[in-house]
């Protein structure tokens, strides 16, 4: 069993890297905001179908109210203000560094739980953590491609902005996706993680209805319904996110080693490269690619 635990562990890296494909092209169709709400709306539906074929109830009824309200607060930090910036990171400079810089998030994880719950913290974890920090830097300053299309796009403003304010928005999804998994560690305690998962995407969906009202960007949710490409790559992504992604974490997570699965699960940077170069025609700089495995190598040595 702990074979197959594995396993899918390393397919959840496989779905979210998918995932992370799908959703960046939907982006670029219909915006942020729309992605950010159909993407909760597709993972609530998969998500009440999973538990209602395991318990034979849709929906957790039964989870405290301080555990509700922490894990509100994980979902407004993880998917909320978090998926906004990755999102928009996307459309910036593409899903494969901003998953990289999303990434980030492993060892802000583990400094926040040293600090907060004394979690040890060793020499193999700073270690761990300055490899994470050093690849993501390398790669950030190899981003772009070919050293004539870095020329090219340092030789406009507005390009270079965007790269700019696109790996800060990825860096932030890092610092968000981290607060979130230390409310979440704490709220979940003792709490299904399938009820939990559902919990956090029901709160993810009010958040988002709420601000595409308070942004006027509720009409860009509605446009979207017209988009028939649009709808059927978030249904897609839906699929590979917050339900195959998250079902086979939680089939991991019971079967596997903790450490062993944390670091199975954060191959997605690399996992995606390849199809960032086939399918996006994107040139990968030799930079980016070391940056990036040096990164999933501190990674992996975190959580030794």
């Amino acid at each position: 069993m702990c074979v197959l635990g594995e396993l899918a562990a390393f397919g959840t890296s496989v779905s979210w890297t998918v995932g992370a494909l799908v959703m960046e092209s939907a982006v670029r169709r219909v915006g942020v905001m729309a992605v950010n709400v159909f993407k909760v709306s597709f993972g609530i539906v998969y998500l009440c179908l999973l538990a209602f074929a395991l318990s034979g109830r849709p929906f957790p009824l039964d989870v405290s109210f301080g555990s509700w309200g922490l894990l509100s607060l994980s979902s407004l930090f993880g998917f909320v203000i978090g998926d906004y910036f990755l999102f928009t990171a996307y459309a910036l400079v593409g899903s494969r560094i901003a998953m990289l810089l999303m990434s980030s998030s492993v060892p802000l994880t583990a400094l926040g739980a040293y600090l907060l719950f004394g979690e040890t913290l060793g020499p193999w974890s700073a270690l761990g953590m300055a490899l994470s920090v050093a690849g993501i830097g390398l790669t950030v300053a190899s981003g772009g491609g070919s050293a004539g299309e870095r020329r090219s796009r340092l030789r406009s403003a507005e390009a270079s902005v965007a790269y700019v304010k696109g790996v800060v928005f990825g860096l932030l999804s890092g610092l968000c996706m981290a607060i979130a998994t230390l409310f979440t560690k704490k709220g979940a305690a003792g709490v299904d993680p399938l009820a939990a998962t559902q919990i956090r995407i029901l709160c993810a969906l009010v958040g988002f209805l709420a601000f595409s009202c308070l942004t006027g960007k509720s009409r860009e949710v509605t446009a979207a319904l017209r988009d028939r490409r649009a709808m059927i790559l978030m249904a897609l992504g839906g699929v590979f996110g917050p339900f195959v992604g998250v079902g086979l974490l939680l089939f991991a997570i019971q079967n596997a080693g903790a450490g062993i699965v944390s670091t199975l699960s954060s191959f997605a940077p690399v996992l995606i490269i390849p199809p960032s170069i086939l399918i996006y025609k994107r040139r990968v700089a030799l930079g980016e690619m070391l940056g990036a495995a040096i990164a999933v190598a501190g990674l992996a040595i975190l959580f030794i």
